[in-house]
């Protein structure tokens, strides 16, 4: 979950009409064509690599314990760093791993159809695989057409406000709590940057995730997350929460490539957890999986913790569902659904929780793990609750990549970069006429 510059190009693979399939798979059963068997199997895992180095020798490890349960199978872990730039054209030729990792928010709709995934029904139902502690609604995030892709392994809001608390004490401005306001949160960016030295108050763990800034303010980006028919990113709190955005980058306060030009990273640089790490940043905005790669990069150099991001009146969190899928393309399926099962079931979330991975919504993983976890930070299941209570996902629509974020993308990367500010009620007027001429939500 960092940049999203593939954001533009999978919307142009849609328009163009390279995703074509509704889902994939085969319409024979797992045992008719994949029997496990004790042949020697490669499986290749593909992730998107959130967490840094920490993360990848995590999911090495797991790779290890699978084979060492399994000694015939050898697992090889894909990462990739433009996720959907990379496995789109891999999905199109037919070469992306055997099992997928994707998230709401992170390629699932354009990979479903594009035909990435086995329906995973037939494999349920032969195993006879009990999928009720799994919340319905978590299920339904990865389904289309009610065929089960995707088996979730966690809910990921992205409300998680780090913080250094050695810069807010010598700033001499008060530690925050998950109970602030949004104007307590702007100013305390404000007050905690030093451009002398330069020390930024705010990052972003990615550029745009302006729109989970957005969300903070009430702004609803259609009528109805789970069924959305209108685009309405131009509503209420929705201009109010860019233009102050958009002031913190042209003051120095906000340190992304976007703000380049205003004092900001220049493009290439890393901004982000790494940034926190180094100490040059008061504050990121991220998720609960950023913990693991704080902890190993900061090193203990500075005291530190996380608060929610403020949620007042109509406010909102946004987040995404994460999981893993069986490739439709595979030779392997049925080791690749064992593989998908070691992942996603109960005891693979709760591996998960206790490294710091997983917030999953299963009281098995978050009570009796997660928020028992003694990782830092100790306030990440208070962080969490919040984030599940007020979250918001993306409608889980084929036209939604390239209506919504195929014309915001390069408008606001544009407007944000301009060396004049724009009206930005104005300008989200003239995206949301042309986000409803480029692709209608049906």
């Amino acid at each position: 979950m960092k940049e999203r510059s593939w954001r533009r190009a999978a919307a142009a693979a849609l328009a163009a009409g390279l995703l074509v399939a509704a889902c994939g798979g085969s319409s024979e059963s797992p045992a008719a064509s994949n029997e496990l068997t004790s042949d020697p199997v490669t499986l290749t895992i593909q992730i998107f690599n959130a967490g840094g180095q920490a993360e990848l020798e995590y999911r090495q490890a797991q790779a290890a314990d699978f084979t060492a349960l399994h000694p015939n199978v050898t697992v090889e872990i894909v990462q990739s760093g433009n996720y959907i730039d990379t496995v789109l054209p891999q999905i199109a030729a037919g070469t992306v791993g055997d099992v997928i990792w994707t998230d709401t928010d992170t390629g699932f709709t354009q990979f479903a159809v594009a035909g990435a995934f086995e329906p995973l029904d037939s494999y349920i139902a032969a195993d006879g695989y009990d999928l009720s502690p799994y919340p319905a609604a978590l299920l339904k995030s990865f389904q289309v057409d009610g065929a089960q892709l995707v088996m979730p392994n966690s809910v990921l809001p992205f409300n998680f406000v780090y913080y250094n608390k050695d810069i807010f004490s010598a700033a001499g401005v008060a530690e925050p709590t998950s109970n602030w306001s949004i104007a307590e949160f702007v100013d305390a960016a404000r007050k905690t940057t030093d451009k002398a030295s330069k020390r930024y108050g705010l990052t972003l763990a990615w550029n745009e995730q302006y729109v989970a800034w957005m969300r903070m303010y009430g702004c609803e980006l259609s009528n109805d997350d789970s069924a959305a028919t209108e685009y309405t990113y131009n509503g209420a709190g929705c201009a109010d929460a860019m233009k102050t955005l958009d002031d913190l980058s042209r003051e120095g306060v906000l340190n992304w490539s976007l703000g380049a030009g205003f004092g900001g990273l220049p493009e290439g640089d890393k901004a982000g957890e790494q940034n926190f790490s180094a100490g040059n940043v008061a504050m990121l905005i991220s998720g609960t999986w950023e913990s693991p790669a704080i902890i190993a990069d900061s090193a203990g150099a500075f005291a530190w913790d996380a608060v929610s991001v403020p949620v007042e009146g109509n406010g909102k969190i946004q987040g995404a569902a994460s999981g893993f899928g069986v490739s439709s393309t595979s030779k392997n399926k049925a080791w690749a659904w064992e593989y998908v099962k070691f992942l996603t079931d109960i005891e693979g979330q709760k591996k998960d929780a206790l490294a710091g991975y997983n917030s999953s919504p299963i009281s098995a993983v978050l009570d009796d793990v997660y928020c028992k976890s003694e990782a830092l930070p100790l306030s990440k299941c208070e962080i969490t609750k919040i984030g599940n209570e007020h979250i918001a996902l993306e409608p889980i629509k084929g036209e939604w990549s390239e209506g919504f974020w195929g014309i915001i993308s390069p408008a606001f990367e544009e407007a944000l970069t301009a060396d004049e500010q724009v009206d930005w009620q104005a300008l989200l007027d003239k995206l949301v006429g042309e986000s409803t001429a480029a692709a209608p939500l049906q």
